[in-house]
């Protein structure tokens, strides 16, 4: 009895510790993370249903689509490095607003469009200056806000919301669809839920950009200041390594069902059940795991991020259909929830305070280039080495990418940045 009562007063010390923390962090902290999951709920109310309204309602071949969704992500690449200048010379707020502006122009473009230009053109906008633009301005917020000990416990927060954000989206979606199936009150609620969003965002935040990053005088000089950046090698290989594991984490959405039903016969169905499984685990298990790993070295962190991914993802192929495969799927879901937040926090780290947009917007850059290779080259290696050969190569991009990090720790061990949070 006196074991239980003692385990029960440890437990409630450990919850009152985890609550005071919790409340450490800044107000304006707490409602970015809300706007995280609010923003979720608009996107992910009509992302998913994009193909096949364009496809069943307004007829377009599944060549044009994959044209019209594929092309302009690609092309959008270069636009991240504006991005961060944005957040560097304008703001982080502005960056954010704009951003979640463009979203809204594209789902009402959905609306009302029926002419494919008009449809592309906004499709275009948004790749380069939507979703991309308001995470460069709120990771480079969220390192202007928390300081530099529990920046991964934040990002692994936001991780948090946004999963549940895309648990709720598709839900509510539903719903409306029931209703009105031409998809027009689906895009019209998604657009208002995000410009409800950037009304918050610009009515409620303060601007957080550090008065360091206010010296440019122009915006040429801002993007002027990427050749720091460029310089960087321990940032750039940081970055390049990423690649490895972002491979894997490109594939979980596109090449994975596919891969599962090729080799084990998965349904549909099968396949909801398992992404339910891997969604729910990131969302109770994201912020009590970094904040278990506070202090731990990131570099190493990721190193065994980028193991996970490919472990996990590799042996929900390669295992036996059943329990097996939801072993490698919690597996996989583990190594995202090293690989996102741990990497958004070193980044920040790494970056000098006048330049933090900059380096948040390279990161993104490679974050959005890397989650590309995995459809681009993923399927490829399913035509070429089957779904055994190319989970393989998954594997072995992931252990390569923990050794390299390993062989780059040494490099990374350095105190703290001077870089209190403003």
């Amino acid at each position: 009895m006196t074991r239980l009562l003692t385990s029960a007063a440890r437990a409630r010390g450990l919850a009152g510790r985890a609550g005071a923390e919790l409340r450490a962090f800044p107000r304006q902290f707490w409602l970015l993370a809300a706007c995280f999951f609010g923003l979720m709920v608009g996107i992910d109310m009509c992302f998913p249903f994009e193909t096949t309204y364009l496809h069943g309602r307004l007829g377009y071949s599944m060549t044009t689509i994959g044209v019209l969704l594929g092309l302009p992500l690609v092309a959008a690449i270069p636009f991240y490095v504006v991005d961060g200048a944005i957040a560097d010379r304008y703001g982080r707020k502005p960056a954010m607003v704009a951003g979640i502006c463009l979203v809204v122009v594209l789902y009402l473009t959905l609306a009302f469009a029926r002419e494919l230009w008009q449809i592309a053109v906004a499709v275009a906008a948004e790749a380069a200056f939507g979703w991309a633009l308001f995470l460069t301005g709120s990771n480079a917020m969220i390192a202007d806000l928390v300081a530099y000990g529990r920046r991964a416990e934040a990002y692994s927060i936001t991780r948090v919301t946004l999963n549940s954000g895309m648990v709720v989206g598709p839900l509510l979606a539903r719903v409306i669809l029931a209703r009105d199936p031409t998809y027009r009150s689906l895009f019209l609620t998604g657009a208002a839920v995000c410009l409800a969003l950037a009304a918050v965002v610009f009515a409620l935040f303060h601007e957080t950009r550090p008065p360091a990053a206010r010296a440019e005088a122009s915006m040429r000089a801002t993007l002027q200041g990427y050749g720091a950046v460029l310089r960087d090698r321990r940032f750039l290989a940081f970055c390049a390594v990423a690649a490895l594991p972002l491979y894997g984490f490109g594939q979980i959405w596109s090449m994975l069902p596919v891969m599962l039903r090729n080799r084990h016969g998965a349904s549909p169905g099968e396949w909801a059940v398992l992404l339910s499984f891997y969604a729910v685990s990131l969302a109770v298990l994201q912020y009590p795991v970094i904040r278990l790993l506070r202090g731990r070295d990131h570099v190493l962190l990721m190193a065994a991020a980028s193991l996970l991914v490919g472990a996990g993802l590799s042996g929900a192929v390669l295992l036996p259909w059943g329990v097996w495969t939801f072993v490698g799927v919690f597996v996989l879901g583990q190594g995202v929830l090293l690989l996102i937040p741990i990497s958004s926090a070193v980044s920040a780290e790494l970056a000098p305070i006048a330049l933090r947009g900059r380096y948040m917007g390279t990161w993104t850059l490679v974050q959005m280039a890397g989650y590309a290779l995995g459809p681009l080259f993923g399927g490829w290696a399913m035509d070429a080495l089957g779904e055994a050969g190319a989970a393989l190569v998954v594997l072995a991009c992931g252990t390569t990418g923990a050794a390299l990090y390993l062989a780059l720790a040494p490099r990374f061990k350095a105190s703290a940045p001077a870089d209190p949070a403003v």
